[in-house]
């Protein structure tokens, strides 16, 4: 293996200062687990290591600027793009001679391990595995096509009792370490700006703007942001609007219910965006999803002062404090139309939120503390183990 040909290389002592941290990523070009490892190569530049990172997604311009170092490969599961890959990933091992290797998914993994080094650490970003990588991918089979790592990280424990459980792995080789966020980029908006965002998305004064950011898939429920706008105007609720900033495979269908609901002057989908602006002109963030790993659209949302309602998924016992910082929902679609309708009955209330919210986020949920506890956690098993 390329690591035990290095040993002196990849297992430093006690006193070395500045890291070599090499990730491999497949997260695609958008999405919460894009922006995470966007967020942890860059905090960890900033913490002065050296980081190199291997991915599928070509945007990565922002931090070649900030002097990551990025090689754009396919890292996807077909035999061909499996070769091509693990050629550039054995060649970016042989140059950066990383300390740390750090892999995000399974193809990932597959390609670190076929290149002559098993990762160091492997992070689950959601409660469990939740794609095949080939038509015999189930039962015992999925352990067997599951290289995995060394060490593992997960968001929660509802995902460590997955990974003992289902897939065998013991507890002391798995670690929580909860998603972070930007608390500088996603900051409060100063009134101009709200007012500006507002505008933007066509919220006038009175009104009530409730917005779901995010992939168009199944797993979100993204029709229960539709429902709810229906549940609303046959209530004579018209002064509360929604913004749906996102895409994927559910888009046709979501634009098709909302023509077929009738609530096109009330319920706009506005495709992906960067949400900053949206999180902004927001009264209240929604996410009715099934199942999540620890999603950051919240707590995004939550650092510029917006409340969240959520599905009790991964994360939410992270983030919500009822009535403080957001609320709890049944993952049941009319349970959660339910729940939100009496929500923003109480416009003043999500108001008076806000610069709770934010705080809560500032004190609970920055990123640089997350990538703190991972550089420990790194340097630890470096010298042999917590």
């Amino acid at each position: 293996m390329e690591g035990s040909l290095n040993a002196h290389e990849v297992r430093p002592g006690r006193g070395l200062e500045r890291l070599r941290v090499m990730q491999l990523a497949a997260p695609g070009s958008r999405g919460g687990i894009a922006t995470m490892i966007t967020g942890l190569c860059s905090e960890l530049q900033s913490l002065g290591n050296e980081v190199l990172l291997v991915t599928n997604c070509g945007e990565v311009d922002t931090l070649r600027q900030r002097g990551v170092e990025c090689v754009v490969t396919s890292l996807q599961p077909d035999a061909a793009a499996v070769v091509r890959s693990t050629l550039a990933v054995r060649g970016a091992l042989r140059r950066f001679r990383p300390h740390v290797v750090h892999v995000h998914g399974r193809s990932a993994a597959l390609c670190c391990y076929l290149a002559g080094r098993a990762p160091d650490w492997f992070t689950l970003h959601n409660t469990h595995l939740t794609h095949q990588v080939s038509a015999i991918d189930f039962g015992p089979f999925r352990r067997l096509l599951s290289p995995f790592g060394r060490r593992f990280f997960v968001l929660d424990e509802l995902a460590r009792t997955y990974l003992e459980d289902e897939l065998g792995i013991a507890k002391s080789r798995i670690r929580v370490v909860r998603n972070g966020v930007d608390c500088a980029h996603f900051r409060e908006p100063s009134p101009e700006e709200r007012r500006a965002a507002r505008a933007e998305l066509g919220v006038g004064e009175g009104e009530t703007l409730v917005l779901f950011v995010g992939r168009l898939h199944p797993s979100k429920q993204p029709g229960a942001i539709v429902a709810a706008a229906k549940a609303l105007r046959e209530r004579g609720r018209a002064s509360v609007r929604f913004a749906i900033v996102g895409d994927g495979e559910l888009r046709g269908e979501v634009q098709a219910a909302i023509d077929a609901a009738g609530v096109a002057s009330t319920c706009t989908m506005y495709g992906w965006r960067d949400p900053l602006r949206a999180y902004f002109a927001a009264d209240l963030l929604a996410m009715p999803s099934l199942y999540e790993g620890f999603a950051l659209v919240g707590p995004e949302a939550m650092a510029t002062g917006c409340p969240v309602l959520r599905t009790r998924t991964g994360g939410s016992e992270a983030t919500i404090r009822e009535g403080v910082t957001g609320f709890l929902a049944s993952m049941d679609e009319k349970e959660f139309v339910d729940t939100l309708c009496r929500v923003v009955e109480q416009p003043a209330q999500l108001a008076r939120m806000r610069p709770q919210v934010r705080a809560w986020a500032e004190t609970r949920l920055d990123a640089r503390g997350q990538v703190e506890e991972i550089v420990r956690l790194y340097r630890s098993e470096l010298r042999g183990g917590a």
